[in-house]
């Protein structure tokens, strides 16, 4: 049996049309791509976004450009992008990263 957890990007919509995004398990090279897609889906039809990042249980570079390139696409075009809440596994990535203003 693996120890690796278990991966889980789930979507809620709200009838205004935000878009509340719970992911869990590792967000990694492995799983990114899956939030990117969602993301840029999202982002395509102008839906704001809240990304709940709670259960998230180890975070790579990877993971941590995905939030970068989102985080930027909502300083640069406007789109309604915020992380709601965050693990310690990804607050401490992105304090590394000296980008802490992004979880703000």
């Amino acid at each position: 049996m693996s120890s690796r957890s278990v991966w889980k990007l789930t979507e809620v919509a709200h009838i205004d049309g935000d878009r509340l995004l719970v992911v869990q398990g590792e967000l990694d090279i492995a799983t990114a791509p899956e939030l990117v897609a969602m993301l840029e889906r999202l982002r395509s039809h102008d839906h704001p976004v809240v990304l709940d990042l709670e259960g998230v249980t180890f975070m790579d570079s990877t993971g941590l450009t995905t939030l970068m390139d989102a985080w930027l696409a909502a300083e640069q075009n406007g789109w309604a992008f915020s992380v709601r809440a965050a693990s310690p596994a990804v607050r401490r990535v992105v304090e590394l990263a000296g980008i802490e203003q992004m979880l703000a």
